[in-house]
């Protein structure tokens, strides 16, 4: 006797399940294999596997000749751009050797990130509670940081065209209500005391 078509839709909706069964079991085995790898054994000197240097920089800082005037240091920096980009600017935040020369930024000042893209334009992301909040300060001391930053990106990185702030992830408009940020900055020599490039 043949089977009835209703056992026969019954076979098949149990094949079917069955397959499916099948699929994912065989998915999750697959899953799980590559799971159990062993990762690829990376170097416990993050230093040699960033191909970081000393390399030397040149940090700019407000004169008392009320110009910028840039400051040598030797700082170890990666291989990779963006890294040494973020690196160059947390050396900059540390401040002037010379402790009598006022640091550019509020103390609370960190990078979040920077980055660099193919037509020369930096970004670099700042944060820090003062900056966030709004920045009490005089437009002379808003003008000299903000140029601080751009002369000191682009003298050490001579691909950087022009460069891009941003306050906690968002273009800003100023800093502290004064110097427009609303787009990317290019470095003004008239501001650099020529005797101290």
């Amino acid at each position: 006797m043949a089977p009835s078509r209703r056992e026969t839709g019954r076979s098949a909706i149990l094949h079917s399940l069955l397959v499916r069964r099948a699929a994912l079991v065989a998915l999750a085995l697959a899953v799980m294999a590559g799971a159990c790898r062993k990762s690829q054994q990376h170097s416990s000197n993050l230093k040699v596997e960033n191909k970081v240097a000393v390399r030397q920089v040149r940090l700019y800082f407000e004169s008392p000749d009320l110009l910028l005037a840039a400051e040598t240091r030797n700082v170890e920096l990666p291989e990779n751009p963006a890294g040494a980009l973020s690196a160059t600017v947390r050396e900059l935040f540390k401040g002037s050797a010379n402790t009598a020369v006022p640091r550019p930024f509020p103390t609370d000042t960190v990078v979040l990130g920077a980055y660099l893209l193919p037509d020369g334009t930096a970004f670099v992301d700042l944060g820090g509670v003062t900056l966030g909040k709004g920045w009490g300060t005089g437009s002379h001391a808003e003008l000299m940081a903000i140029y601080s930053l751009v002369q000191t990106i682009s003298t050490n990185f001579p691909e950087v065209k022009r460069v891009r702030i941003l306050v906690n992830g968002e273009p800003a408009e100023t800093l502290a209500g004064h110097i427009s940020l609303a787009r990317a900055l290019t470095p003004m020599s008239a501001l650099v005391d020529p005797r101290r490039q």
